[in-house]
């Protein structure tokens, strides 16, 4: 019964993470210190070490996103050009990151992703798990990113005049984006709910609060769900990897290609 009852716990703390992810970026701040007020009362309540973690991360959340959101005004005020503005606004990722650093200088899970991570590992393709074959990380990157410039390469406009500029600033921006979201996500979060839930239960719930935090940015909720799927692949791969750089190679591509088919600028 007692077991029955901590499994019930443990879905409870899985629906009150994504619900937090979700609702904070409609909440007013006053309304989103009333939930990070709710929730903390929750930890202090909670009886149980491993499951009061994961309110700890939904507190530690909440709180990031509302740091983040007071810092984007502050950043974007100090350039001009729309393009710069909105890669300065990538470094409002920090208010998540520095929060998330804090409770991993102070309780460090068992399980880390804040690697550099192998190239060498095998992964099944497409579906890193299961596919057709199997192959070492490096090529599977290889014939992802194929597939990616394929794919995206219909809709980019070579001959513009503002190509290569337009380029420039994917990169830059695509190169912020990837590493802070990396870090964020499939660094720290990713981590937590591996440690507390096993491989696939903590892929599975860091996808989906990955996929609808781009709420917030503007993407509709077709495009956040297409997001969570993409964020299974990407945390596939951080997982079987056991580090970062891997998936931020392949985050700063897909980064890349969304900024040339116009999706963020």
């Amino acid at each position: 019964m007692e077991q029955i009852i901590k499994n019930f716990d443990k879905q409870i703390a899985i629906i009150v993470f994504i619900i937090s992810v979700i609702l904070i970026q409609v909440l007013s701040s006053y309304q989103g210190l009333l939930l990070l007020g709710l929730i903390a009362v929750v930890v202090i309540l909670m009886k149980s070490l491993k499951i009061k973690e994961i309110y700890i991360i939904c507190a530690i959340y909440i709180t990031g996103h509302l740091c983040s959101e007071y810092l984007r005004p502050i950043l974007i005020a100090i350039p001009e050009a729309v393009e710069w503005k909105v890669i300065i606004s990538r470094f409002s990722l920090l208010g998540f990151i520095i929060p998330l650093l804090v409770l991993e200088i102070f309780r460090r899970p068992k399980i880390s992703y804040i690697k550099v991570g192998s190239f060498t590992r095998d992964v099944q393709f497409p579906f890193i798990w299961v596919g057709l074959f199997r192959d070492p990380i490096w090529r599977f990157l290889i014939i992802f990113s194929g597939i990616i410039v394929l794919s995206f390469s219909f809709f980019i406009d070579f001959t513009h005049q503002g190509f290569w500029t337009l380029f420039a600033y994917a990169v830059i921006f695509s190169l912020i984006n990837s590493i802070l979201e990396e870090l964020m996500w499939r660094g720290y979060i990713l981590s937590r709910f591996v440690d507390e839930y096993g491989e696939k239960i903590g892929l599975v719930i860091t996808s989906v609060g990955f996929g609808f935090y781009h709420l917030s940015l503007g993407f509709s909720l077709y495009m956040c769900v297409l997001f969570s799927i993409a964020g299974m692949l990407m945390g596939g791969v951080t997982i079987k990897s056991e580090g970062l750089l891997p998936v931020i190679i392949m985050h700063f591509l897909m980064n890349v290609m969304f900024v040339l088919v116009g999706m963020i600028f």
